[in-house]
């Protein structure tokens, strides 16, 4: 049986030994496309934060990221898998659009309705899934899929149809909406609006589960569902209000692409982040701080993908491949706690090596 003492060391033994064994695979995996995956490396920090330009690009890759993490973290607390979560933020971005285009987009209170709006058409989206799971017990997978769909349809039809652009018929987005509507920018140029709505929004996140009655039915529903009933809780209804609140902050997220990065509707405007999310959360074991900085980590990965191909002939999708090794990486260490073994291991080792090394002292 194992002594589990000084659980401070064994936690920084297992992080340490999880970082190991992920740059491990990380090298190995840039050894098959260059000579040098050390030079490769480094191209990544400086596509991803080599000027001014790049940083900023990664900034706003970032933020939709950060935000599909945050959503999902609300729902899989509750034991909900969110798969509908790309089309929340599609639904977002079309809320946000929607306000931009009109004649709100010309006042300078249109960022602030836009988001808005966008929080709200991302919270009703939410919101079907939870209905559909609670009262016809559809599966928030398949109402998540069926949403997705969808939404990806909708954004398309808006797009030529009742919002293409003057005379030209394409599926490459709307026309780009008035500067008064894009969210603006602060200082040297910096997205710092969008970085403070991730900061604040993380800070009561994590107050809300750590606090609050709500986050700890959440938790307790995730861990044990068939606990619920036992003390009297509405399962039903926190899982309709979880949907909801996840919906209203992945349709934030859609707002911000649409009118911080794009400036426009565009069919692909939820980037593939709400699944990348979801592989995030999973791989972090759903705690808040952990999802921000591989969040963080992926956004420069994604950011520096033009910079590969054209330092070193490297198809720009080999981060999102890189990402996939990772996580796939990550989450095997995580559920079979190979770096807690190996930190018990190595404390293992180094208690016996000390009580030999004292006994032959004396």
């Amino acid at each position: 049986m194992i002594e589990r003492k000084n659980p401070t060391i064994i936690r920084f033994l297992s992080y340490l030994i999880t970082l190991i064994i992920i740059l491990t695979i990380v090298v190995v995996f840039l050894s098959m496309l260059n000579d040098n995956p050390f030079n490769v490396i480094i191209s990544i920090g400086e596509g991803a934060f080599g000027s001014f330009a790049r940083t900023y690009r990664t900034l706003l890759i970032f933020v939709p990221i950060a935000l599909s993490c945050a959503a999902l973290s609300v729902t899989f607390r509750s034991g909900m898998w969110n798969i509908g979560i790309e089309g929340q933020i599609i639904l977002g971005a079309i809320g946000a659009s929607m306000i931009a285009r009109s004649i709100i987009g010309e006042s300078q209170l249109s960022p602030l309705v836009s988001l808005s709006a966008g929080v709200l058409f991302g919270a009703i989206w939410g919101l079907i899934s939870g209905i559909l799971r609670t009262t016809s017990n559809v599966h928030e997978i398949f109402a998540g899929l069926g949403l997705n769909f969808v939404g990806a349809g909708l954004v398309i039809y808006l797009i030529i149809g009742p919002w293409k652009r003057i005379g030209v018929a394409s599926t490459s987005g709307t026309d780009i909406f008035p500067q008064t509507a894009w969210l603006p920018d602060i200082g040297n140029g910096l997205p710092l609006p969008a970085l403070l709505i991730v900061g604040v929004l993380y800070l009561f996140l994590y107050g809300m589960f750590r606090w609050s009655v709500f986050g700890t039915i959440l938790k307790a529903m995730g861990s044990n569902p068939d606990a619920a009933p036992r003390y009297y809780i509405n399962a039903d209804k926190y899982i309709i209000y979880s949907f909801g609140l996840a919906g209203a902050i992945a349709g934030l997220a859609g707002g911000i692409q649409a009118i911080s990065f794009y400036h426009k509707l565009v069919p692909s405007i939820s980037g593939g982040f709400g699944f990348l999310g979801i592989l995030i959360v999973l791989a972090s074991s759903q705690k808040l701080h952990t999802s921000l900085i591989v969040s963080f980590l992926f956004s420069g990965m994604i950011s520096a993908g033009p910079l590969l191909q054209i330092e070193y002939d490297i198809h720009s999708s080999v981060p999102w491949l890189l990402q996939a090794f990772v996580i796939a990486a990550w989450v095997f260490i995580s559920y079979s706690s190979l770096h807690i073994k190996s930190a018990y291991f190595i404390r293992g080792l180094t208690n016996k090596f000390t009580t030999n090394l004292l006994g032959l002292i004396k």
